[in-house]
C-alpha cells in the first residue's frame, strides 16, 4: 500500500508518476496529430481514412475500459495496469510498421485496449486513497503533470516528422518504457485484499446497473463524456481546419494546439484554488456553461468567417480549456458514490466518454466538406449535450450520502 501521503514530497511524487502515466492517453492521440496528412499521403489513403483511426483508437479505449475497471476492483489496479503498460509498448512498435489505413486502424484498437488498462485504474486509485474534495484536488494536480505531454507533443510530432511518420509510434514505445520504469519504482497497490470484490456475471451486471441507475453519478459522467464528444471533434478535425484550411504549417500547428493545453494548465489551478471554497456541482456547472457558450460562438464563426482563423483558435482555447472544471468535479462527484467499486464506475464512465468521442470523431469525418463547420457543429452539440446532462442532477443542497445504500443494494 502506498503510504505517508501527509508527506509532502511522497504526496507529490506519486502525483508526478501518475501524472506521467495519464500522459500515455493524450500522447498516443496528440502526438500524431500533424502526421494525419503526412500519413495519408505516404499510404495513398484519404485523409478521411486516417482520421478514422482516431474514432478507431476512441473505441478501442471505451471496450477496454469495462473490461479492466471491474478487474482491478477484483485483483488491484497495479495488477491490471502492469500488463496493458507492456502490451500498450509493443503495440506502438507494431504501429510504425503498418502500411495501409485498415493496419493502422487494427493496431490503433489493440493499442488502446492496453493503454484503457492505465488510463482505468488511475482515478480508481485516486478515490482508493483520498475523499471526495481532496480526490478532485488530487486529479486536478495530476491533470497539471499530464497536460505537459500533450504541450509538446505537437511541437514534437512536427519535428519528428522530419524523419518519417514512423517515429512517432517509436518514440511513444520509449515514453511507455520510462513509465513502466516508474511503476516499477514508485507506484504500490492502493486497494486492500479485503476491499476487493469478486466478479462474477450476475455481481458485475448489478453494479453497473447501480451506477446506470444513480442520477447523480450519470449526469456527472454524461456531462463530461459530452465534452469529450467536443473535444474529440476537435482533434479530429483540427489538423484539417488549422492545416489545410487555414495554411498553418504542420511545424507550427503544435503551437496553436499547445495554446489549448495552456488554457487546462490555467484552469486546472483556479480548480485547485476554489475546491473547498465553492461546492464541486457549482465548480462543474460553470465549466459546462461555458463549453456551450464557447462553442455555440465557435459554430457561428465557422459560418460566418467573420474571424477567419482568431474566431476559430480563442473558442476552441476556451472551449479545451475547461476540461480543468468539468474533468476532476465530475470525476470526483460520480466515484464518490462508489468507493467500494471505483474501478467499474470509473470504466463505464470512461466507456461513455470515448464512445461519445468516437461518435464525434466519426461524425466530424463523415460530415467532411472542406470547411470548419462539421467540426465546430459538432463540437456546438456537444456543448449543449453537457449543460442538458446536468439536469440529471439535484441541486446540491437535496444531494443525500447515499453511499452505503448503493453498496448494500450490489453486495446483495
Amino acid at each position: 500500500m502506498i503510504k505517508n501521503l501527509d508527506n509532502r514530497r511522497e504526496r507529490l511524487l506519486l502525483i508526478l508518476t501518475l501524472g506521467a502515466l495519464t500522459s500515455l492517453g493524450p500522447l498516443a492521440i496528440d502526438l500524431y496529430l500533424p502526421a494525419l496528412p503526412a500519413i495519408a499521403a505516404d499510404m495513398g489513403e484519404p485523409l478521411s481514412r486516417i482520421q478514422m483511426t482516431l474514432s478507431a483508437y476512441t473505441v478501442g479505449f471505451a471496450i477496454g475500459q469495462l473490461l479492466y475497471g471491474p478487474l482491478s476492483d477484483r485483483f488491484g489496479r497495479v495488477r491490471v495496469m502492469m500488463p496493458g503498460l507492456v502490451f500498450y509498448i509493443l503495440t506502438n512498435i507494431l504501429a510504425a510498421f503498418c502500411t495501409d489505413a485498415t493496419q493502422l486502424s487494427i493496431v490503433r484498437v489493440l493499442q488502446a485496449l492496453s493503454g484503457a488498462a492505465v488510463m482505468v485504474t488511475i482515478p480508481a486509485m485516486i478515490r482508493d486513497l483520498f475523499p471526495r474534495e481532496q480526490s478532485a484536488k488530487a486529479m486536478s494536480s495530476i491533470m497539471m503533470v499530464m497536460t505537459t505531454g500533450p504541450l509538446v507533443a505537437p511541437l514534437m510530432g512536427g519535428q519528428l516528422l522530419r524523419f518519417g511518420w514512423q517515429s512517432l509510434f517509436l518514440f511513444l514505445a520509449v515514453a511507455a518504457c520510462f513509465t513502466l520504469l516508474l511503476v516499477i519504482l514508485r507506484v504500490k497497490e492502493t486497494l486492500k485484499p479485503e476491499q476487493r470484490i469478486e466478479i462474477s456475471p450476475r455481481k458485475l451486471v448489478s453494479a453497473y446497473a447501480c451506477v446506470l441507475s444513480h442520477r447523480q453519478a450519470m449526469g456527472a459522467m454524461l456531462s463530461q463524456s459530452f465534452f469529450f464528444g467536443g473535444m474529440f471533434a476537435f482533434i479530429t478535425g483540427s489538423p484539417f481546419v488549422y492545416i489545410e484550411l487555414f495554411g498553418v504549417p504542420a511545424e507550427s500547428y503544435g503551437f496553436l494546439f499547445g495554446a489549448n493545453i495552456i488554457g487546462i494548465s490555467v484552469v486546472n489551478m483556479l480548480n485547485i484554488r476554489l475546491i473547498g471554497r465553492v461546492e464541486l456541482f457549482s465548480l462543474l456547472r460553470a465549466g459546462c456553461i461555458t463549453v456551450a457558450l464557447a462553442s455555440s460562438i465557435l459554430l457561428l464563426n465557422a459560418y460566418t468567417h467573420v474571424a477567419g482563423l482568431f474566431g476559430i483558435v480563442v473558442p476552441v482555447v476556451i472551449y479545451v480549456g475547461c476540461m480543468g472544471l468539468t474533468g476532476p468535479n465530475s470525476n470526483a462527484i460520480a466515484l464518490s458514490y462508489f468507493p467500494k467499486m471505483a474501478g467499474t464506475a470509473n470504466a463505464l464512465g470512461g466507456m461513455m466518454r470515448f464512445s461519445i468521442g468516437g461518435l464525434a470523431s466519426a461524425a466530424v469525418s463523415g460530415l467532411h466538406n472542406g470547411t470548419a463547420i462539421p467540426m465546430a457543429a459538432v463540437m456546438a452539440f456537444c456543448g449543449l449535450g453537457a449543460v442538458l446532462s446536468l439536469l440529471l442532477m439535484r441541486r446540491p443542497k437535496d444531494i443525500v450520502d447515499d453511499i452505503n445504500a448503493e453498496q448494500q443494494e450490489v453486495a446483495a
